[in-house]
This record gives structure tokens, C-alpha cells and sequence, in this order.
């Protein structure tokens, strides 16, 4: 019980440094911390999406010279670890004559990497679309860009942005990768303050932690509300007493079925 005790305090301790937690050492010094993540994701998903958009349509070309060389991009930056790929923009580049920031280093990796996973998301989302709406686009007269960009696009979009919004929760956390080029994010943060205090690691590293799940919560709460908004989804879907018959695998007491239908 003392033991929970003292980490309790050393948890309410770490409130104390909660600034630099949350923004490094700004303004006297280069933002950082917690800011500096998702700045970071946003960032990266915004220049990711413009990309993923081309080689995701690429990758659904006839065109072999477009179909092959999106396909390889995608498969080759999905089949390496980020960490990896963080490693060749910042230590390959420089040696190739390219010198950029490490900040810039990290930005274009990540969006190197969102890239390619938003590239299935838009692919999928593509193809979810039913053929007759493009025949019925061509029938009405509209050329096939004009169909595309008015008919097929905004309802692949559309379809898209429960993925676009669980990608992004991953890709928040993904970018605690850069700690190890030694930008001071979160991480990095954490770690600053555990050298100070090294008989708080234990709780340096909790209220990292938290401070992690507090933002990635609250983006899964607002998709979810986003997902009911646009009527995406059923929403009713996402509460747990909902259940399909037809996909349990063993069949349910009879006493069991009655208990869930009386819940309802």
C-alpha cells in the first residue's frame, strides 16, 4: 500500500513539469514535447495525402508503366520499419549531397510512410465505389475526369475517413520514433526528466503514457461522433450489449439470449 502511495505522489509530482511536457521548452527554447507530436502527424498526413491520393489511383491503373512502379513504392515503404526508413533520410541523404534539418529529415520520412499506408486506404475506398456509378456518370455525358472528380471521388472519400481518422490515431503515436534522432517530443521529454529524477522514472514514464492515451481517446471519441455525424456507420455497432447471432461461432444459451434481448 506505501508503495502505491509514493507512486501516487510521484505521479502528482510530475503535474509540476507539465509545461515541458506539453511544449519542451518553448518559448526560450524549439517547441517540443507533446505539441511537437502532433504537429508532427498532422503535418505528415497532410503532405502524405496528396501522395497517397496519386499512387493509390496509380495503383488501381490499367497501365502497367503505373500500375508496377505504384505498386512497388507501396509495397517496399509498407514491408520497411519506420524506424528504418526514419534512418535513410537521416543518414543517407547528407551522404547523397542532401542536407536537410533533422526536423525536416523526420517530416518527410513520416510522410514517406503515412504515404503509402493512406495509399491502400484510398485504393480500397476507390474500388468500394460500384461500377454502375461511373457507367451511369459516362451515360449522362460527363467526360471520365469529370465523372471521377464529381461523381466517384467524393463518395470514395467519404467512405475513407473512418480509416483516414484510425490511420492518423496510429500515425500520432508512430511519431515517437523521432526521440531517437534526438528531437525533444514527448519522449524525449520524459526522458529529460527522468535523468533529472532518477528514482521517478517509474512515473515519468506513466504520465507519458497517460498523456498519449488522453490524446488518442479523445481522437477515436470525436471519430466516432464524426462516423455517426456523416452516417458512415452504424452506430449502434459500437455498443457492446449489440450483438450478431449469425457470427458466433458457438451458439448462445437460450437464457443468455433472452438476458441480451431484455438489455435492448
Amino acid at each position: 500500500m506505501d508503495g502505491f502511495i509514493e507512486l501516487g505522489r510521484f505521479l502528482f509530482e510530475q503535474l509540476l513539469n507539465w509545461k515541458f511536457y506539453i511544449v519542451g521548452a518553448y518559448p526560450k527554447g524549439p517547441l517540443g514535447g507533446l505539441a511537437l507530436n502532433i504537429i508532427l502527424a498532422v503535418i505528415t498526413i497532410f503532405i502524405g495525402f496528396f501522395i497517397a491520393v496519386l499512387f493509390g489511383l496509380g495503383r488501381t491503373s490499367a497501365r502497367k508503366y503505373i500500375h508496377y512502379p505504384c505498386s512497388a513504392y507501396i509495397d517496399t515503404v509498407r514491408s520497411t520499419p519506420l524506424l528504418m526508413i526514419l534512418f535513410w533520410f537521416y543518414f543517407l541523404l547528407p551522404v547523397a549531397g542532401f542536407r536537410l534539418p533533422v526536423l525536416w529529415s523526420a517530416v518527410v520520412a513520416l510522410s514517406v510512410y503515412a504515404s503509402a499506408y493512406m495509399a491502400e486506404i484510398v485504393r480500397a475506398g476507390f474500388l468500394a465505389v460500384p461500377k454502375g456509378q461511373m457507367e451511369a456518370a459516362l451515360s449522362s455525358g460527363m467526360s471520365r475526369l469529370q465523372a471521377l472528380m464529381n461523381i466517384i471521388l467524393p463518395q470514395a472519400f467519404r467512405m475513407m475517413i473512418p480509416s483516414f481518422v484510425s490511420f492518423f490515431n496510429s500515425h500520432f503515436k508512430n511519431t515517437s520514433v523521432v526521440y531517437i534522432v534526438g528531437i525533444v517530443e514527448l519522449i524525449n521529454s520524459g526522458i529529460i526528466i527522468s535523468q533529472r529524477q532518477p528514482n521517478r522514472i517509474f512515473a515519468v514514464y506513466i504520465f507519458m503514457g497517460l498523456l498519449f492515451w488522453i490524446v488518442c481517446y479523445t481522437l477515436s471519441y470525436f471519430s466516432r461522433k464524426l462516423e455517426k455525424k456523416l452516417g458512415i456507420l452504424d452506430y449502434e455497432s459500437y455498443k457492446p450489449e449489440i450483438y450478431r447471432e449469425d457470427l458466433v461461432l458457438v451458439p448462445l444459451p437460450k437464457a443468455v439470449k433472452r438476458l441480451m434481448v431484455t438489455q435492448k
